[in-house]
């Protein structure tokens, strides 16, 4: 393993490794704009030009190998001048439109313009004019004028997706980035060239014009659109997700998300379950929603039995599903336990999965195997089930199931909704419950790996929504059977105590 001095300071790494990552590891950031760690390095930007001891010239530092000995300097005058050099000559044509631009905020080409060069143009002739927003696939638009030709896209798509759609055409300083004759950006994860784009050139159409990135807050969470839970960035702004980029993760996504997935923001917001009612009241408030139910269920359950059932939604976190069974077990008294959930889809051999809930394996931590709702609808038939609860709408029924799903609840004791969105099941419901997003609360999920990923609040929950494992929390108590916890750390306390694999 060499050992090598940058900037004073020396670092020993494995064989191969770049300068660049050399540089990383000693918390020293070398401006680039073609390199990126899980692309190749054509070093064609020479934006990372370094000086290297004993060396006859400047040297790329994503191309140049770490060797023994080595000692580097990254910010040497002559390394300035290279800078300033190279950011000239790539704004030569560049339209500097800054201010409309969406990538204005977190542009590399306007932090180190305004690092290293700063100065106005000397070009006294016009610039060369190129496309400007074209629609370079279904969700991607390209701006010819801004593109800086470092082709990350293009590595992007024959490297990661092997799908090849881009390519470098015409020449000099007509260059510009194009598809392949009668095809289009349209793989399943396109949007994906906009985040690694280092400068306004490719954006995707959700995003654009919609929010100036510097009056975005950022939350760590995850997208629930399948059990592959790739970590995002959950960016919002004004109590109202904006849009989701990938976060890296080694482990579960690296630095890609599917287009899919990506958009799966815009279900935190749409038909949201704002109501909660126990009978034929809605303004009674948590407290005395929650007595109301607790008299309500005692009322028409008992102390509950066979036939009072619960359903277990994947798509919730795992405390949520823990205070769940704890109430559906000490205050209904419930024996049959079901999983819901969305139907299977699509899928691939990259990030897509076919499982679209993103916690199954938290259900199966906390319930252990439970049958679906094809034996639920059995049982209702049948007539083994009197009571359910019905823990979000997301049932795997076609219609003739749901059709028939719909006619049996009208015939139980008791039927209680708890569900993020509006449904047409909310209409038939005794007890209605209206449960927060994973941007609204503070839990873990588990994937389809078996890794345990927390997710942050970022929004106040949208009226009088509540996370699910706060619902059980208040119900119990206004049953007079409050748990032990308060609180999501007491749950988790709780849960690992219990033996549950979470």
């Amino acid at each position: 393993m060499p050992t090598l001095t940058i900037n004073g300071k020396e670092v020993t790494v494995p064989r191969g490794t770049p300068v660049i990552r050399a540089a990383a590891m000693l918390g020293f950031n070398i401006p680039h704009f073609c390199y990126h760690p899980a692309l190749s390095a054509p070093a064609n930007c020479r934006m990372c030009l370094v000086e290297i001891e004993r060396a006859r010239k400047l040297e790329p530092a994503c191309y140049a190998k770490c060797g023994d000995g080595m000692v580097v300097h990254t910010e040497s005058e002559k390394v300035k001048v290279a800078r300033r050099a190279v950011l000239e000559f790539i704004l030569v044509n560049h339209p500097v439109d800054c201010p409309i631009c969406d990538q204005a905020g977190e542009c590399k080409l306007q932090d180190y313009y305004m690092a290293y060069d700063a100065e106005p143009s000397r070009l006294r002739t016009s610039k060369v004019g190129k496309s400007k927003v074209f629609p370079i696939g279904p969700h991607v638009v390209y701006d010819g004028e801004r593109c800086i030709l470092c082709t990350r896209c293009v590595r992007f798509c024959d490297q990661i997706t092997g799908t090849s759609e881009l390519a470098v055409v015409q020449r000099g300083d007509d260059s510009t980035i194009g598809t392949f004759p009668g095809r289009e950006l349209d793989n399943a994860y396109s949007m994906n060239v906009t985040d690694i784009c280092p400068v306004g050139a490719l954006t995707t159409r959700d995003f654009r014009f919609k929010c100036r990135v510097w009056l975005l807050s950022s939350t760590d969470s995850i997208c629930t659109g399948c059990s592959r839970g790739c970590n995002v960035h959950l960016e919002h702004f004004q109590g109202e997700v904006q849009r989701y980029r990938p976060r890296f993760n080694p482990e579960v996504n690296e630095y890609w998300m599917c287009d899919e997935g990506r958009l799966s923001y815009k279900q935190i917001h749409a038909r949201r379950n704002v109501t909660l009612r126990v009978g034929d009241k809605s303004d009674l408030g948590w407290p005395r929603s929650a007595r109301t139910f607790g008299a309500l269920a005692k009322d028409r359950i008992g102390a509950g039995g066979d036939g009072v059932a619960f359903v277990a939604s994947p798509l919730a976190t795992t405390e949520g599903l823990y205070a769940g069974r704890k109430y559906a077990e000490t205050v209904l008294g419930a024996k049959r336990f079901y999983v819901g959930g969305r139907a299977d889809g699509d899928a691939d051999a990259f990030l897509i999965r076919a499982d679209k809930n993103p916690n199954r394996a938290g259900v199966t931590a906390v319930f252990g195997e439970l049958p679906g709702v094809d034996a639920l609808l059995d049982d209702m038939a049948a007539g083994r089930v009197r009571a359910l609860w019905l823990m979000g709408t997301e049932l795997a029924f076609d219609d003739a199931q749901r059709a028939r799903f719909t006619e049996l609840v009208q015939k139980l004791d008791l039927f209680v909704v708890q569900s993020l969105h509006d449904d047409a099941l909310l209409a038939h419901a005794d007890a209605v419950f209206p449960a927060a997003s994973h941007a609204e609360l503070e839990g873990t999920y588990i994937n389809e790996q078996g890794h345990v990923q927390q997710v942050y609040k970022a929004l106040e929950p949208e009226g009088p929504s509540r996370s699910d494992a706060e619902i059980f929390i208040r119900l119990a108590k206004g049953a007079d059977q409050p748990f032990a916890f308060t609180d999501v750390d007491g749950i988790r306390a709780e849960l690992y105590d219990s033996g549950a694999e979470a």
